[in-house]
């Protein structure tokens, strides 16, 4: 495994994890509202059967109901105009399905590409992709560009502790701002909730493509079992750990690939099994286990081809 493809893991990990834990300030901060909100993690088959999709929020403001699907980016996919079409048109069809809207037959869906980092230039408010010819009126899907690493550290505190977490891909973001920003956040939230958020910020901060190393100014600021116990803690343990993980990976891959191929009615190819092999060691056996019994074959055949695993 090359130390990219744990990054971004290990952010796709961490933003699915504070979004489930704290949706009413991911999405009180997109939506700019001061007032009553509320805001639950949606869970529908498409979410289940495409795990590429972050994250969409059912969220209700003054008694009306809107859904934010969001997608954490490290830079502008090529792709993502036509993917947002496509989740959008995938989530009306199951929110419809699944008779959730009332006697609104969907809600209101909005789309927003929450950007990690990439070019310098600034980016527009909105993306779009059309399916219209260019002379008729327009067909298609806009979605919301968010690009925090573009955004200044007082512009993200505006929006509430949440967003702190982008703190370190903040352009104006240093070591001593950093601090501030840490004892800020301590000073607005629980302990619990300053943890979960701070660990949140130092996975961030791994990912500022500016090199500025901050993961260090925000590690030194959460307690120290808190950095040793977490996931994020692996200087000086990977020796150690290297010949646990290959036996403990034996004992365990063993069952796995069997229920693989129980499921896919097929032996494993070499490709796969060393694929589900690094997933093993990444996500751990019961997170694997949710997807051989989530999946249909098809899409079983998919997760095991696809570079990220969702």
């Amino acid at each position: 495994m090359n130390d990219s493809v744990e990054e971004n893991d290990s952010v796709d990990l961490i933003l699915r994890h504070v979004s489930h834990r704290f949706p009413e300030d991911l999405a009180r901060g997109l939506l700019g509202v001061k007032g009553p909100l509320s805001a639950s993690v949606l869970e529908t088959q498409v979410a289940s059967r495409h795990r590429e999709l972050d994250r969409t929020l059912d969220v209700e403001v003054k008694g009306e109901r809107r859904l934010l699907h969001l997608e954490w980016q490290g830079d502008m996919p090529a792709n993502m105009p036509f993917r947002s079409y496509e989740y959008q048109s995938l989530m009306a069809f199951a929110v419809a399905a699944e008779s959730r809207a009332g006697s609104q037959l969907v809600p209101p869906i909005e789309s927003v590409v929450v950007l990690l980092g990439g070019r310098a230039e600034p980016w527009p408010p909105h993306g779009s992709y059309r399916l219209s010819p260019p002379d008729a009126p327009f067909s298609g899907v806009h979605f919301r560009i968010e690009p925090v690493y573009q955004r200044t550290v007082a512009e993200l505190a505006a929006r509430g502790p949440f967003w702190l977490i982008f703190a370190p891909l903040a352009g104006d973001a240093d070591e001593p701002c950093i601090r501030r920003v840490m004892e800020d956040l301590r000073a607005q939230v629980s302990p619990e909730a300053f943890e979960e958020l701070g660990v949140a910020m130092a996975v961030l901060a791994e990912a500022d493509q500016r090199g500025r190393d901050l993961r260090s100014v925000v590690r030194t600021m959460l307690p120290r079992e808190l950095v040793m116990q977490n996931w994020i803690y692996k200087e000086g343990l990977e020796d150690g750990r290297q010949k646990g993980r290959e036996e403990g990976l034996q004992t365990g891959l063993a069952p796995l690939a069997h229920q693989f191929e129980r499921r896919l009615r097929r032996p494993l190819t070499p490709t796969e099994r060393a694929t589900l092999a690094e997933r093993l060691l990444q996500q751990g056996a019961e997170r694997l286990g949710d997807v051989v019994l989530d999946l249909s074959p098809e899409d079983l055949a998919t997760w095991l081809a696809t570079t990220n695993g969702h």
